[in-house]
C-alpha cells in the first residue's frame, strides 16, 4: 500500500513497498539491520532443516535447545505484537513459528520414527541451485518493480495518497503483559544454547549440526540487536529485553564457532596422525622384509661356502 509520511524528508521507496515512514538515519539503519537479520536467519534455518531431512536423523540438534526454542519463540511473538515492535521483528518471529514447526516435526519423526532411512547425498546438485536462484530472481524482480513503479507514482503525485498508518500506543497493562513474556523469551533463547555446546562438548563433535546455520544465527542476532538498539533512544526499557534475548545468544554463537574450529582441527589431526601410524607401521614391515632377505641371502651364501670347502 503506497501512503505518505508527515515528517519531511523521508524515505519514498520504503513507504512505497512497506507501508513505514523512516525519517532519519538511525531508523534506515534500523531498518536494513532488522531485514539483514531476517535474510540471516532464513539462511540460518534453511540449511538445518534440509540437512536434517537428508541425513534422515536430527542427532545433532540437542532436544533442551528446541525446547527452550520453541518456548522463546512463543513467546517472542506474542510480546512483539502485544508490545507492538518494529515492523522486521514481526516479520522475524512469524517466521521463527512455521520455521520451529518444520524443524520440530523432523526432529519427532526421524528421532522417534523405528525404521531406518537410508541418507542421501547432502551435496547441493546443479539443478537445486537453480531452483534457488529463479527464486530470488522472481522475488527480488517483483519487488523491485512494485517499488519503482510505487516510487515513481509517489514522487510525483504524493498529494494524492493518504498518510502511513501510525501505530497506536501500548496499554500500561500490555506493556507489562508484553515485557513478562519478552523476558521469558530472553531467558529461553539464552538457556537454549548451553545445551547445544555441551552436547558438542560430550561428542567432541559437530557432526551434523549444519556451519551455516550457526554463522547466520551469529550474524542474525547481532544485526537484530544493532536494530532495534538503533530504531529509536526512548523506551529503552522497553527495548532491553529484545537486545539482551539477541546480544547474549550471540555469545555463545561464537563459542560454537569455535568448537566448529577446534573439533574439525582435532579430526584433521587425528587422521594425518592416523595416516602417519600407518606409513610408519609400513616402513616398519618393510624394514622387516628386508632383515628378512638379508638373513636369507646370508645364509644362503654361508651354505655355499661351506659347500665349496667340501667340494
Amino acid at each position: 500500500m503506497i501512503c505518505k509520511c508527515a515528517n519531511k524528508p523521508y524515505n519514498m521507496l520504503i513507504a512505497t513497498v512497506f507501508g513505514l515512514c523512516i525519517d532519519n538515519s538511525l531508523k534506515l539503519a534500523s531498518f536494513w539491520f532488522g531485514w539483514i537479520s531476517v535474510v540471516c536467519w532464513f539462511i540460518a534455518y534453511f540449511p538445518q532443516i534440509r540437512l536434517t531431512f537428508l541425513l534422515k536423523k536430527s542427532e545433532a540438534l540437542s532436544t533442551s535447545f528446541l525446547i527452550f526454542w520453541i518456548v522463546g519463540d512463543i513467546c517472542n511473538v506474542s510480546a512483539v505484537f502485544i508490545l507492538n515492535s518494529l515492523f522486521t521483528q514481526k516479520v522475524l518471529v512469524s517466521f521463527y513459528i512455521i520455521t520451529d514447526t518444520v524443524l520440530i516435526i523432523e526432529h519427532v519423526f526421524f528421532t522417534c520414527s523405528k525404521k531406518k532411512y537410508m541418507p542421501q547425498n547432502t551435496k547441493v546438485s546443479c539443478l537445486e541451485w537453480t531452483i534457488y536462484v529463479v527464486f530470488l530472481v522472481y522475488i527480488f524482480n517483483d519487488m523491485f518493480i512494485y517499488g519503482a513503479v510505487g516510487f515513481v507514482q509517489l514522487s510525483q503525485y504524493e498529494e494524492k495518497y493518504d498518510y502511513c498508518p501510525v501505530q497506536p500506543e501500548v496499554s500500561e497493562q500490555s506493556k507489562v503483559i508484553g515485557l513478562i513474556l519478552a523476558y521469558i523469551a530472553a531467558a529461553s533463547y539464552i538457556s537454549a544454547k548451553p545445551g547445544q555446546i555441551v552436547k558438542n562438548y560430550k561428542r567432541k563433535s559437530v557432526q551434523g549440526l549444519s556451519l551455516g546455520l550457526v554463522i547466520s544465527t551469529c550474524i542474525g542476532n547481532v544485526t537484530q540487536t544493532l536494530s532495534v538498539a538503533l530504531f529509536n533512544k526512548e523506551y529503552i526499557l522497553q527495548k532491553l529485553p529484545f537486545i539482551i534475548m539477541y546480544a547474549i545468544p550471540a555469545i555463545f554463537d561464537f563459542t560454537i564457532l569455535y568448537q566448529f574450529y577446534a573439533y574439525q582441527s582435532g579430526r584433521k589431526e587425528r587422521k594425518y596422525q592416523k595416516h602417519d601410524n600407518q606409513m610408519m607401521i609400513a616402513v616398519e614391515q618393510m624394514d622387516d622384509v628386508k632383515s628378512t632377505d638379508t638373513l636369507r641371502h646370508d645364509r644362503s651364501h654361508s651354505l655355499n661356502d661351506q659347500s665349496s670347502e667340501i667340494k
